[in-house]
């Protein structure tokens, strides 16, 4: 890897409009596009990372390869998805040195529900090419897809050891949210069903080009299937019965519930299943823990299949 004199295109507004006025380049809205100019943060980020030569690491949205490079001089393989095409040209030309960077022009998303197969594929044969059992993912993802990318992520059997996310705060408090907040929701027990979750440093909008309108932060997400989501035996019904609660979260509990019109399972026999779980008759699903929602989720499942 090639260890130059100097690490970083100097990431001031000044210099970025300038190497965007002179290669074309018009940022969209649609993409999502802020540039992280503060470089104390962003020499951090491989270090909350833990990254060591032995690491690969997925990289949503490359930019002008800031980032990337210094994930580049830290682990064994980058491979970094830019959207914007004149960007991904950019960040081509700054990166050619890097024999460790694979980039892809491409969105990371197929649908709202899917990740793209190709990225998936390409990361995946490498790694079974190379004997290499986990990647990491590291981004500044843009807010515009955040929640569709990381849920996808966590759902999507990628080997996934770790993420380093920067996201709107907003976004990252919704992860880390506990039961009966205005926070916690889809995304929360999503999050939290496949993965230990750490808001690592807030970030002022100043440390960003074009600055955004909120506050962002950093979060940490340790992947961890088997403290609960290896508990689960239908997934599927698990999420239909979390959908159902927190799209209609002024109900009740057995309100939510009674909408689905699960076969097998009557209102009566769903009153049961609260009642041996000791919660009140008029309790929320919102105000379930992780680790009720499960159990319901099991109980309800054995009234299905029986």
């Amino acid at each position: 890897m090639p260890q130059n004199e100097i690490k970083f295109i100097p990431h001031t507004p000044a210099f970025l409009k300038q190497i965007f006025a002179r290669k074309g380049i018009a940022l969209n809205k649609r993409f999502g596009q802020n540039f992280l100019i503060d470089q104390n943060t962003l020499i951090s980020i491989p270090d909350i990372a833990e990254l060591n030569e032995s690491d690969v690491v997925l990289e949503i949205g490359t930019g002008t390869g800031g980032l990337t490079r210094l994930l580049a001089e830290r682990s064994r393989h980058v491979f970094t998805v830019e959207v914007d095409r004149k960007l991904f040209e950019l960040s081509s030309d700054i990166l050619k040195l890097y024999k460790n960077v694979t980039l892809v022009n491409a969105d990371i998303l197929k649908t709202k529900h899917e990740l793209n197969p190709d990225v998936l594929s390409l990361v995946d044969n490498w790694r079974k090419e190379h004997n290499q059992a986990y990647i990491k993912v590291v981004s500044n993802l843009p807010y515009n897809i955040s929640t569709p990318v990381i849920v996808n992520l966590l759902e999507s059997g990628m080997p996934i050891s770790m993420m380093v996310l920067m996201l709107q705060k907003e976004i990252t408090e919704r992860m880390a949210a506990i039961p009966g907040t205005r926070e916690y929701g889809i995304l929360s027990i999503i999050t939290q069903l496949f993965s230990e979750v750490e808001i690592v440093k807030t970030l002022s909008p100043s440390v960003f080009w074009p600055r955004p309108e909120v506050y962002s932060a950093i979060v940490k997400v340790v992947v961890q299937k088997d403290k609960y989501f290896s508990r689960i035996t239908d997934y599927s019904l698990f999420k239909k019965i979390i959908y159902a609660i927190f799209t209609s979260r002024r109900k009740t509990l057995l309100n939510s519930l009674e909408q689905l019109k699960l076969p097998n399972v009557t209102r009566e026999r769903m009153k049961n299943i609260i009642e041996d779980m000791q919660l009140g008759e008029r309790i929320r699903g919102e105000d379930l823990s992780l680790e009720q929602l499960i159990r319901l989720s099991e109980a309800i499942g054995t009234l299905i299949t029986n």
